[in-house]
């Protein structure tokens, strides 16, 4: 039953079969799922003080390597940290660690969230996913104790941790007129970082690595950076969304040269742009011409947002060019 869930993909129900059989043999080693908690049924999540928000949400995502298109560098990368995160019992024997802490930088839209719940899934664990909405308090201090709630939290268990936009708690500390509270909360940061136990996967993923403090990096066993899609890479995600649809005889090469700078979730608009106007008017083909009129809305929306982000630049300068 196992080996059919397996082909079939369905990992998670895989997973829950092979630990019971293993508990049900008396074996006592670490299984690659290790969270005994039901489906949907997790340990209240730690709140702030002042508003009562929760400081993180934990889901399980049921997802494949299928449900993300990444370069082959990344996907090697990450094939190797989940290898090496379910031998976690092998490596220790040799007195070793796998690698458990990866920072995910990039333009958004890349796929660095929708990677990290990929990556829960394959190793069929639940995603913890911290809110910085809610870690950032008014009071002095209590930032940083929201910091040590989470990862008292973590503690318990084993996740995937996602800290998203994770500048904003790791900003470097020698940026001019940067308060004391930032210096402090980023060196309780550190040292939570330094000193868990936890077993599990953590990711911060940003898309403002340069506003990193410099002691930050050291602390990932891995730094992926997530680059727009290659021409390649933008073909396979045009295939990917329109596979809902069908489109005889278009070739899609020429249309995905035309979206050059185009972010993964670019792509995933603009096909679902060209397939609702399939879908409104009551057709079943998509047409060259439903391609292009996506393409060229997305091409409009990119110009609109470069013309206002070069006035605002300029209206630094008191000047519009």
């Amino acid at each position: 039953m196992i080996e059919e869930e397996r082909s079939k993909n369905h990992l998670l129900l895989a997973k829950e079969l092979e630990k019971v059989l293993h508990d049900s043999n008396g074996h006592s080693s670490k299984h690659l799922v290790s969270n005994p908690v039901p489906w949907h049924q997790f340990p209240e999540p730690p709140k702030d003080k002042e508003t009562g928000l929760p400081l993180l949400d934990v889901k399980r995502f049921d997802l494949t390597w299928e449900h993300i298109i990444l370069s082959e560098t990344i996907f090697d990368i990450l094939n190797e940290v989940v290898l090496e995160n379910r031998k976690q019992d092998i490596l220790a024997a040799y007195g070793l660690k796998p690698k458990n802490k990866l920072l995910f930088c990039g333009l958004p839209g890349c796929g660095k969230t929708q990677t990290a719940k990929v990556l829960s899934s394959v190793l069929g664990l639940p995603l913890v996913y911290v809110n910085l909405t809610a870690v950032f308090s008014s009071f002095l201090g209590e930032t940083a104790t929201n910091l040590q709630k989470i990862f008292t939290y973590v503690e318990r268990d084993e996740w995937v941790v996602l800290f998203d936009e994770f500048d904003a708690i790791a900003r470097d500390r020698n940026t001019p007129n940067e308060h004391g509270e930032v210096k402090r909360l980023v060196n309780s940061l550190l040292q939570l970082i330094d000193t868990t136990t936890s077993q599990s996967l953590f990711i911060a993923a940003t898309n403002h690595e340069s506003l990193l403090d410099s002691a930050v990096w050291r602390r990932f066993d891995e730094v992926i950076l997530f680059e727009p899609p290659t021409l390649e890479l933008r073909i396979a995600l045009l295939k990917r969304y329109l596979a809902a649809i069908r489109y005889p005889g278009i070739d899609l090469a020429p249309f995905a040269a035309q979206i050059e700078n185009a972010t993964g979730a670019d792509v995933e608009r603009i096909c679902a742009d060209a397939i609702k106007m399939v879908i409104l008017r009551g057709d079943n083909i998509l047409t060259v011409t439903d391609l292009e009129a996506a393409i060229g809305r997305y091409l409009q929306r990119e110009r609109i947002i470069s013309n206002s982000t070069d006035f605002s630049t300029d209206s630094g300068h008191g000047e519009r060019v």
